[in-house]
């Protein structure tokens, strides 16, 4: 059984949100119903003992990882010793990325385990930053293993995740919560297996292998495909978790009506480009600018541009594609702040109606171009 797949799961997940459905509108709160759901969802996804095994010792990892790190920063909150314990959590990633170059570690396979990775280090950063005093095993459990938000998130925050456990909606708060939950569900079932199905099955699967005709086919077809694959995913998991008392952000807001691609990543993947914004650009900056690591505040800016989207690269995989996608994103925002700051018309450009056409258009396109590299097709 895999998530969002298949006639079986969604069969087992109607039972499940049938049953959080009767509950909250009896006003019960949902969180041991829900940790339950999902423990017995991703016992039935993990199907073999192989892999049932890997999300053992990664779910223990992690929580050892957290649970001792909190006592450890307690005594001693030096930058070192975090980054010890962002070493041991970014471990079995770091073994998944190496597992195409080091065939040794082909042993160890887990679905999710991105997204689950960058949210056990979000709660390391913010222990370190003093937000997180406390963390309760069920609690992150939850947090960590959610099966809505497991193979393609969206990354959640804990203080916002727990604050919405604590929660216990009233009948008519929870009424409106399941209903925009459905709607999200079945909306997004429409763009992933309906729209995204339709484009895979009808464009990109008759495609020519190679062309110039082909490859730019190719680059608009895998741009609407993976918007409505994704996008689709990333709705029914947002309007799953609504059906189970949490109010997971929305991963998407019309993207593809960006001026700029600032603007697109405020739009796209919008969980996993705020991570990244607050935990690797703006530490990265802040610590340079502490530091006088150079003489000009736009060098510190735009190293921490490429430092980032090389990041969301890496993320995503080790292979020459990825990388080259993460480099020519980072390159993009620095040449996008350089408009926004050296050349005065740029504003007023984007505030006229024909000129936040013309920037719609030159954004996707070079955004759909970004994604062709992504493919590998080109690489």
């Amino acid at each position: 059984m895999n998530l969002y797949d298949g006639l079986l799961f969604f069969i087992v997940l109607a039972a499940v949100l049938v049953g959080a459905v009767i509950l909250g509108l009896c006003e019960v709160r949902l969180k041991w119903y829900g940790l339950v759901a999902t423990v017995a969802i991703l016992l039935c996804v993990f199907d073999s003992w192989q892999s049932k095994a890997c999300l053992a010792g990664f779910y223990i990892l992690e929580l050892l990882c957290v649970q001792i790190y909190l006592q450890v920063h307690e005594k001693c909150g030096k930058r070192p010793i975090l980054w010890l314990f962002l070493l041991i959590s970014l471990a079995p990633l770091t073994m998944v990325k190496l597992q195409p170059f080091v065939g040794t570690l082909g042993f160890f396979r887990l679905v999710g385990v991105s997204y689950m990775t960058f949210r056990s280090v979000q709660v390391l950063i913010e222990i370190y930053d003093g937000l997180i005093k406390e963390i309760k095993i069920a609690d992150f459990s939850y947090f960590l293993l959610f099966f809505p938000s497991v193979s393609s998130g969206p990354i959640d925050r804990y203080r916002r995740f727990v604050t919405d456990l604590e929660r216990k909606p009233s009948r008519d708060e929870y009424a409106e919560m399941a209903r925009k939950g459905i709607w999200k569900l079945m909306f997004g079932a429409l763009m992933n297996f309906g729209i995204g199905n339709f484009i895979y099955a009808n464009w990109l699967a008759v495609l020519p292998e190679s062309g110039l005709a082909a490859t730019i086919s190719y680059m608009y077809g895998y741009t609407f495909f993976l918007f409505f694959n994704f996008a689709g995913y990333s709705l029914m998991a947002v309007g799953t978790a609504y059906i189970l008392g949490i109010k997971m952000p929305d991963n998407f807001n019309l993207p593809f009506l960006s001026v700029d691609m600032k603007d697109f990543w405020s739009r796209w993947h919008i969980s996993l480009s705020t991570w990244l914004r607050d935990y690797v650009y703006t530490r990265f900056c802040a610590a340079a600018l502490k530091g006088e690591w150079f003489r000009d505040r736009r060098t510190c800016s735009y190293i921490g541009y490429v430092i980032t989207m090389m990041t969301m690269g890496v993320w995503h995989g080790l292979t020459p594609a990825y990388l080259i996608y993460g480099a020519y994103h980072g390159a993009l925002m620095c040449v996008n702040d350089l408009l926004d700051t050296r050349w005065k018309r740029f504003k007023k450009i984007k505030k006229s109606t024909v000129g936040q056409i013309v920037l719609v258009l030159i954004t996707f396109h070079l955004f759909s171009f970004g994604l062709l590299i992504f493919s590998g097709r080109i690489i």
